[in-house]
């Protein structure tokens, strides 16, 4: 008689195998929904800061004014504070608010509605030829909508520097 090794899982091996696989996708799951929703609002505020720093870099380099804006369409600023329609970045020379023709515009970004970005009271960023940006402080806030503790935020100071910050207050989330 011929003795054949079987190898493998008893039922009740697999079971248990199973078990522990389900505790642990419950545990991971949720977990991975949140890192991937940090990450996102890490690349959206990092898309705003390397727009800004264009902006800037634009203002140097041409030696006039460049400003950014909201934008819902693209050619226009919207004259509000919500970044999460979209942005423009254009030329401003002579500080009109919005650009004058299609050619100033130099970068359109498209909406980003899966978050609320807003900048207070603030309707724009200009950088003059120096780098230096016009007024106090900005801040615009980019906000998960529905895990404001998770927010970020972009500063632009007034020489021009721009940076992100996970440093926000969740209440400032509500735009």
């Amino acid at each position: 008689m011929i003795k054949r090794d079987h190898s493998g899982f008893t039922v009740i091996e697999l079971l248990i195998a199973l078990s522990l696989l389900a505790v642990i996708l419950t545990l991971a799951v949720p977990a991975f929904g949140r890192f991937i929703e940090q990450q996102q609002l890490t690349a959206t505020a990092n898309s705003l800061v390397g727009h800004l720093q264009f902006a800037r870099s634009q203002a140097i380099t041409r030696g006039t004014l460049v400003a950014a804006c909201p934008s819902s369409d693209g050619r226009t600023c919207t004259g509000g504070n919500r970044w999460e329609q979209g942005w423009i970045v254009y030329l401003d020379p002579e500080k009109a608010g919005q650009p004058k023709a299609a050619e100033d515009v130099l970068r359109v970004v498209q909406p980003m509605p899966e978050h609320v970005m807003h900048s207070g009271g603030r309707y724009r960023v200009r950088f003059k030829d120096s780098g230096m940006a016009y007024g106090t402080n900005l801040t615009i806030r980019v906000c998960a909508r529905d895990n404001p503790d998770a927010a970020r935020a972009v500063i632009v100071s007034n020489p021009g520097r721009v940076r992100a910050t996970r440093d926000v207050d969740p209440t400032e989330c509500g735009g």
